[in-house]
């Protein structure tokens, strides 16, 4: 199938979620997530890199709950996507009046007031697609993103969140150009900071006690131009996708920090405190431990084995699951 027909096809199935009434879109999305774990493990890969992900990073979890948040997981990430063909196919305003609460809007506000650049580092959590259009609103806002391969969807996808003001940038030198010009002109730059960076020339630095690559650019950004800088995230509270929680906040311990590791050291702490904050609605289906310094990580390779073993009673340690530098609490 070329990469023209499944665009078709992915527009289509968009515009089609888009059409159904929200409730029932997130809700046949949680059922989706829900049935993927319910197959036989052996065909459930994306089950299965949920297990591992969640036995790695959270020491004190058994198996059996690592199962029941797995599932939970599943479920959020089924709703997420099922919930971002609203947002980027319906008007505006009415993803925005689902926003019902905006922790330090006040401080983020009064930055963007200032005569310096702003630094905004998110994470793949709850209902991320829905900062986009926030953020707009408060101009000169440049955000980086990963184009999707799919043309016809990708245009789709960047026209509806650039729909309320935000200037989309590819993460390619050239949109690193872009957005070293945002920032020079004391602008808003905003990233998802819990990628695997491309080039594996950048530094390994503990996340959730595991040693992964971790982007460089973030603290080219801090240490050349000395933003104002917030840590953003956005979570589904109890009223499910009505119920949009949005949180904004400093991090003044990377804004004044000197050295790369200084820097992205407390940048993944912060990202482990958004993730432990809703372990749930974090994007665990995403491989974000397949690399460590001697080369790849066996663990998504092994998954099924690995599993298998967890089951039997072996420990983390004999799994090689268990963190070198345990994380802090």
């Amino acid at each position: 199938m070329s990469a023209h027909t499944r665009g078709q096809r992915l527009r289509w199935l968009m515009r089609f979620v888009a059409w159904l009434p929200l409730p029932i879109a997130a809700g046949l999305g949680a059922l989706l997530g829900d049935l993927i774990t319910r197959v036989p493990l052996r065909y459930a890969s994306a089950y299965r890199t949920v297990l591992i992900n969640l036995l790695a990073t959270q020491p004190t979890l058994s198996l059996p709950e690592a199962r029941r948040i797995g599932r939970q997981s599943l479920r959020e990430l089924g709703r997420s996507f099922c919930e971002f063909a609203h947002v980027w196919q319906r008007p505006v305003e009415q993803t925005l009046a689902r926003i019902t609460e905006i922790h330090g809007e006040r401080a983020y506000l009064d930055a963007c007031a200032e005569e310096r650049p702003v630094l905004l580092l998110s994470l793949h959590q709850g209902s991320w697609e829905t900062i986009n259009l926030y953020l707009g609103r408060q101009g000169n806002t440049t955000v980086m993103y990963q184009p999707h391969p799919a043309t016809l969807v990708d245009a789709l996808v960047k026209k509806a969140r650039e729909r309320t003001g935000c200037r989309l940038v590819p993460t390619n030198s050239q949109g690193v150009k872009e957005g070293l010009a945002t920032l020079r002109g004391n602008g808003t730059l905003a990233l998802l900071a819990d990628h695997n960076p491309g080039n594996r020339s950048n530094p390994f630095i503990p996340f959730f006690g595991h040693p992964v690559p971790t982007p460089a650019l973030v603290d080219k950004l801090v240490r050349r131009y000395r933003p104002r800088i917030f840590i953003v995230s956005c979570y589904r509270g109890e009223g499910g996708v009505r119920d949009v929680r949005v949180h904004f906040e400093p991090a003044t311990e990377l804004e004044n920090a000197e050295g790369e590791t200084c820097v992205l050291t407390p940048l993944n702490r912060s990202l482990e405190t958004c993730i432990r904050r809703n372990l749930p609605q974090y994007q665990w289906t995403y491989k974000r431990f397949k690399w460590e310094p001697g080369g790849r990580r066996t663990w998504y390779r092994h998954s099924l084995s690995l599993l298998r073993r967890a089951a039997r009673g072996e420990s983390r340690e004999a799994l090689g699951l268990a963190p070198k530098n345990p994380p802090r609490p």
